[in-house]
């Protein structure tokens, strides 16, 4: 199934979903070190699945998923030392975030402040409601987004209608691997996490492969990524 060979790059068999997960996942390497610290970022941990995220969760989660841009201050530059008004954005919607969380507010209402904090493209956004509800909106990126299309045949997403037919696929091969669709409310909903967390490592390390090795088989577009 595995095997490096190009013209068979692209296939994929939902009955070896969880031999695909637990190849790949292996070559995922996401370790972000906590600001000023030598610490690795705790990502399920900072989710903080049994309770109300904080000012520190975001922060972490932000470096986490793009360090260049979201750490909370700019580390080069000549505006170095500063605060990074895009972390500062998020931080000041954190009561949003958690209603979010909790379904005080609904998809409508929390869509206009996550383009109001990131007006400029859907990944950042996307990862405002990952933050939020982690069991229900999958991270998204140009690899992650790369291994859909060479799986499914389509182009690279590039808005939110392309983003919730990867939602689909990702939770197709999360339920082909053994995942079950979670609705939030679980007992185990972290051990739950962990493992869809296991399926976008896959899917993203797989990606990098794809970008690296596979350049041929992929369509021309590429996701939009912030700046």
């Amino acid at each position: 199934m595995f095997i490096l060979d190009e013209d068979q790059f692209c296939e994929f068999d939902p009955g070896n979903a969880r031999e695909f997960v637990d190849c790949w996942c292996r070559h995922y390497h996401g370790e972000v070190k906590v600001f000023g610290s030598s610490e690795n970022i705790d990502y399920l941990g900072e989710l903080n699945l049994d309770g109300k995220l904080t000012e520190q969760n975001l922060k972490r989660l932000l470096r986490w998923k793009d360090p260049r841009w979201l750490t909370e201050e700019i580390s080069s530059g000549p505006n170095r030392g500063e605060k990074n008004k895009r972390a500062e954005n998020v931080i000041r919607e954190l009561k949003s975030i958690n209603d979010f969380r909790a379904k005080k507010i609904d998809k409508h209402e929390f869509d206009k402040k996550a383009i109001e904090i990131f007006p400029s493209g859907p990944v950042w956004q996307i990862l405002l409601f990952h933050i939020a509800r982690p069991w229900e909106y999958p991270l998204a990126d140009q690899n992650v987004f790369r291994a859909f299309s060479a799986h499914k045949n389509k182009t690279v997403p590039l808005d939110w209608g392309g983003y919730k037919l990867y939602m689909d696929y990702f939770f197709t091969v999360a339920g082909a691997a053994g995942v079950k669709r979670p609705e939030g409310n679980e007992s185990n909903i972290k051990d739950i996490v962990a493992e869809l967390k296991k399926v976008d490592s896959a899917l993203f390390a797989f990606g990098q492969f794809l970008s690296s090795y596979g350049q041929k088989k992929q369509p021309k577009d590429e996701m939009q990524t912030e700046k």
